[in-house]
């Protein structure tokens, strides 16, 4: 793969996480009533699951989206960008 072709994919990725994290700040307070604590994964401004650890919503995400185009918030009582992928530790939490 050509270096101008992996920038491009990059710049598409964190499109997506951008527009993936407005989305979910837009919907945070109705979220935290349901599901707090939890890890949402999210496609195009769509939350598709959510999951109890971070490790479990970012291998989700790899299994159903192969193209790496999706992202993982955690439903606190605050915004907390975890970023294209949220690495987690050993327990399940995120770093």
């Amino acid at each position: 793969m050509e270096t101008s072709q992996v920038s491009v994919m990059s710049t598409n990725r964190q499109e997506e996480v951008d527009r993936n994290l407005e989305y979910f700040l837009s919907e945070l307070p109705r979220l935290s009533h349901s599901h707090l604590g939890e890890f949402a994964l999210l496609r195009h401004r769509t939350i598709t699951d959510f999951f109890s650890t971070s490790v479990d919503a970012v291998k989700a995400g790899k299994s159903l989206y192969p193209d790496g185009m999706f992202s993982v918030q955690q439903v606190t009582d605050a915004a907390i960008d975890l970023g294209f992928f949220s690495h987690a530790g050993n327990n399940g939490s995120p770093q």
